[in-house]
């Protein structure tokens, strides 16, 4: 009966349509010469029945309200206005992409690990300290084994520990082990000592740092690296003391978006790992008009910054390959079978005899020395098409399954166990698809790649620098704010490692993570050196991450909150609403020209003309559910000796008003709305496959929101469904390939 009911109000909406708009508005809401702008969106369709209501047909809106509107709004909404309308109108298509900037470099770096060994780390933190009674690190004066959790001592005139060590004036230690960056990008690290000090970060033969014969009155000894996240980097730092009254020695570092701090025990771990190959020929940013990364377009500069980053890695291969290769039997056979590994895995499938020749045999012949053949080699496959995009023959075979599933998980080539399974067609079926997959996800990759999605999600690249005004807050220091995001970090890592891996629960929890200077300023009890640590915080009144103080003091200004910029972030990151960017630019009203008016009414005010309105009514109201948080994320009951109104509400898409109090309702909303579900299996699937979902079918968000549901909103099943949906996709009725030229260099 519901069915049938339906269809009679599809078939009535249809009749209103043809007999009242699609003289304007043609066919499928295509457009005509007097309204040349074709009809699609993703607004509920109740916004549609008030837009019908009050404004259609154009001089006469009396002629369609009530049943009739109603009506024809539900028929346009399934079949031409919303994004699974669109689709089915128009299929999107997926098209053939370069590498992205991070895929090209992850690329790289995993060329070189997959000639070495990769260290996937454990749950002990720390670096494994050697303490010598002497300079000169002799294995007979070994006094002390241990792991230190982080580097930060000032023995004094002492020595590291009484009774261990005779002679005070004489004793070095060796800390080593790997580094784990939290972010990409640039950092720079700091020794501090009095006496002498080496630091080897990805290096094992160049120091990044020498301060071994020291001259003059400097302790601060400084190097800068270039880093990429989810990788492991092995890091080496030894000192000495010979004949200084005083010793000390500290290692710290400033990461891309933080600031000058003893590097945490979180990015240390005592096992050694091999050197990861870093390229660092800068390249132009990707596009990401459509929400995500793609490589969908090919610039010059793009082009130009492959050719400079082959060169640049040429070099450091061969630079590096006595560490390589096996040094044991006939060299030139192993540089030989060098070339051929490394083209093969670069092009991620094995090589038939045209191209072996062509990649391998005749670069060999051409060149004066081995060497120089290797060199020639890397160029040309690394400057092949067949290296730089994803997919350049459309074979859609299970080598191309396995770079699907690798790229998605990874955001980087297939390592050599998913080749082999490849090779071994044990690709074939869903099983071992999938088993692939969870092996994926559980890499310590798989988990990163899951965290740079979130951090994506929640939009955190716009707050990377967080200020405040320091008369209005004098502690809110930039150290506090590395502390805040941090924090976050920490609640971030917390879900994803856990087995459940609950999307719900990063709305929900009631704990955060703080250490002492984050205790002090937000009036948690905790000792002032204290360590991160989950702590309950305010339980009654805040809710996952929508309250953790670096959201709402990110989300904020220099001296108020931001109901606005809050509630496009909810809306649009969370809900998954689109928001467009205002039609006229409003400089807001500043608190001094209204300085009776709390933040509410300020931003009522300024957004009530009709031009605004119409956004800002879905944005404020959800900002303003957060107005109990001033902006530096410290709860307040009363501004501007008024009470604070928190209440909003929000119109979902079944044209149902929820309505909320406060962040715990908000989010307690939110937790459970299909929009949000809806929005964020969408948006992973964009992170992870970097193509438009609906390409996939126009029921796939649909889909994958039920799987999301079905299995507790876990995100690790969600990003194991969505690598494996993806992988096995091929190229379709929707697809367009563009398979590379014949010939193989450019």
């Amino acid at each position: 009966p519901q069915t049938t009911v339906q269809n009679h109000v599809l078939e009535r909406g249809r009749a209103v349509y043809e007999s009242r708009c699609v003289g304007c508005h043609g066919v499928n809401g295509s457009g005509t010469t007097d309204v040349p702008a074709p009809i699609f969106g993703d607004r509920p369709t109740s916004d549609l029945v008030d837009v019908v209501t009050r404004t259609m047909p154009e001089g006469a809106p009396e002629d369609c309200t009530g049943d009739d509107a109603r009506a024809v709004a539900e028929w346009m909404q399934q079949q031409f206005y919303s994004p699974e309308a669109q689709a089915r109108l128009n299929p999107p298509r997926i098209e053939l992409s370069r590498l992205t900037v991070s895929q090209y470099r992850n690329a790289i770096a995993d060329l070189g690990t997959s000639f070495r060994w990769r260290v996937q780390p454990g749950t002990e933190r720390g670096l494994k300290a050697e303490y010598f009674e002497s300079r000169n690190f002799q294995d007979d004066k070994r006094k002390i084994e241990r792991t230190d959790a982080v580097v930060n001592f000032n023995f004094g005139d002492a020595t590291p520990e009484e009774g261990k060590f005779e002679k005070k004036e004489e004793f070095s230690i060796r800390w080593k082990g790997s580094l784990i960056p939290r972010e990409t990008g640039w950092y720079e690290f700091t020794v501090h000592t009095e006496n002498g000090a080496r630091l080897n970060v990805n290096d094992n033969e160049t120091p990044l740092i020498d301060a071994w014969v020291r001259s003059g009155s400097d302790t601060d000894f400084t190097g800068s690296q270039f880093l990429l996240e989810a990788r492991v980097y092995p890091l080496e730092l030894e000192w000495f003391k010979f004949k200084e009254p005083t010793s000390s020695i500290s290692l710290s570092w400033k990461s891309p978006h933080g600031v000058q701090e003893i590097i945490p025990a979180a990015n240390l771990i005592p096992e050694h790992s091999p050197e990861i190959m870093i390229v660092e020929t800068p390249f132009p940013p990707d596009d990401r008009s459509s929400g995500y990364e793609r490589g969908t377009s090919v610039s010059k500069a793009w082009d130009e910054a492959t050719t400079y980053a082959a060169t640049e890695i040429a070099d450091k291969f061969v630079e590096k390959l006595p560490r390589l290769i096996d040094r044991k039997g006939d060299r030139d056979e192993k540089l030989r079978t060098f070339a051929s590994q490394f083209v093969e895995r670069a092009f991620r499938r094995p090589l038939t005899d045209d191209l072996r020749q062509t990649y391998v045999e005749s670069q060999f012949a051409a060149a004066k020395s081995t060497e120089e053949g290797i060199r020639r080699i890397i160029l040309l496959a690394l400057q092949s098409p067949r290296f730089l995009y994803r997919e350049p023959t459309g074979v859609d075979d299970q080598f191309d399954r396995a770079s699907r599933l690798s790229f998605a998980l990874l955001n980087s080539i297939p390592d050599q166990p998913l080749l082999d399974a490849a090779k071994n067609g044990k690709l074939a079926d869903e099983k071992q698809i999938r088993d692939q997959a969870w092996r994926l996800v559980n890499d310590y990759r798989g988990r990163a790649r899951i965290l740079e999605f979130l951090r994506s999600w929640m939009n955190l690249e716009r707050l990377q620098e967080i200020d405040k005004n320091a008369e209005t807050f004098p502690d809110f220091t930039p150290e506090l704010a590395a502390d805040l995001r941090t924090s976050l970090e920490m609640m971030l890592e917390q879900v994803v490692d856990a087995d459940s891996a609950d999307f719900q629960r990063l709305l929900l929890t009631d704990a955060i993570f703080m250490n002492g200077r984050m205790a002090k300023f937000y009036g948690v009890d905790l000792p002032a050196d204290a360590a991160f640590q989950e702590v309950k915080f305010e339980s009654d009144k805040r809710s996952g991450i929508i309250s953790h103080p670096f959201i709402l003091s990110g989300f904020a200004y220099m001296q108020t909150s931001s109901p606005i910029h809050r509630g496009v972030f909810m809306s649009r990151g969370i809900l998954g609403r689109g928001v467009k960017p205002p039609p006229i630019a409003v400089a807001p009203t500043a608190p001094d020209l209204a300085p009776d008016l709390t933040t509410r009414e300020r931003v009522t005010i300024q957004t009530s003309p009709e031009v605004c309105a119409n956004c800002h009514g879905l944005i404020n109201s959800l900002g303003f559910a957060l107005e109990n948080f001033d902006a530096v994320g410290r709860f307040r009951d009363k501004e501007k000796e008024k009470e604070i109104d928190s209440t909003g509400q929000y119109l979902q898409r079944n044209g149902e008003f929820v309505r909320f109090n406060g962040a715990k309702e908000l989010a307690a909303f939110m937790a459970r709305s299909e929009e949000t579900h809806r929005a964020f299996a969408r948006q992973l699937f964009h992170h992870m496959v970097q193509q438009p979902i609906l390409a996939y079918g126009p029921n796939s968000i649909a889909e994958l929101s039920a799987f999301f549901r079905d299995h507790q909103y876990n995100m690790k099943h969600l990003a194991v469904e969505i690598a494996c949906r993806s992988s096995v996709h091929g190229w379709t009725a929707n697809t367009e390939p563009e398979p590379v030229a014949a010939t193989e260099s450019r």
